[in-house]
């Protein structure tokens, strides 16, 4: 059910908010109206599409991207259901004290994360006595560690270089993550999460092969570009 909500004027000009594109920025608003009091709603892009963008020829997961690798979002799964979460819904909503109470599950942190270990290990990881088995932890060094937008930093290791050496040979790897690291302690509106980070490191690092293509160098792309 859709609730009436309300929209600051600051809104227009928040950092946050201009790096997206117009699209992203009026889905994000349609997700207030449909959030309950807590901020959660169930997530199905699909249906959200045909109740909010019905006559629009628009990728909607491209859009949900946006929103979710910006923090303005966070998507979770309970029970094999999803769930998307608006962090700062409280802090920018005042909520009708009529309005009912949230009937959805809340958020527990890293509960995305969670979900898909579960999942892998009861497929591969299940010792002979039923238990899980820990994830094999990366043991190369660490080239660089991304500030992410809770505050924590994401470990670069040097086992994921060779892959984006050979998907962008125009590109000097080490030292765009590196000009990542920098762009992320500059702009800390901007980070990502932890789910999104790989796709802003892909996106950059594509940016810069398709620049150094262009011109014979790789100088990095300009930020804003970046921000999907």
């Amino acid at each position: 059910m859709a609730r009436i909500r309300t929209i600051k004027p600051e809104f227009f000009t928040s950092e946050d908010i201009v790096s997206l594109s117009p699209l992203a920025r009026l889905f994000y608003v349609s997700l207030w109206c449909e959030a309950d009091r807590e901020g959660r709603l169930d997530w199905r892009v699909g249906t959200l599409k045909m109740r909010y963008f019905p006559g629009d020829n628009c990728d909607m997961q491209a859009l949900a991207n946006e929103l979710i690798d910006g923090g303005l979002i966070v998507v979770y799964e309970v029970d094999g259901k999803q769930y998307a979460e608006i962090p700062s819904f409280k802090t920018h909503q005042v909520i009708n004290n009529r309005e009912s109470d949230s009937t959805r599950p809340p958020r527990v942190n890293h509960a995305c994360k969670r979900v898909k270990a579960e999942g892998k290990e009861g497929r591969e990881g299940k010792g002979k006595e039923g238990d899980s088995v820990e994830p094999q932890r990366d043991s190369t060094p660490i080239v660089v560690s991304i500030p992410l937008v809770d505050g924590t930093d994401h470990p670069i290791h040097e086992s994921a270089l060779p892959e984006w050496k050979s998907a962008y040979p125009g590109v000097d790897v080490v030292q765009q993550l590196h000009s990542m690291r920098s762009w992320c302690i500059a702009n800390p509106t901007k980070r990502k999460t932890t789910r999104g980070v790989g796709a802003f490191v892909v996106r950059w690092l594509a940016a810069a092969q398709d620049k150094a293509g262009m011109n014979g160098r790789a100088d990095g792309p300009k930020p804003r570009g970046l921000v999907l």
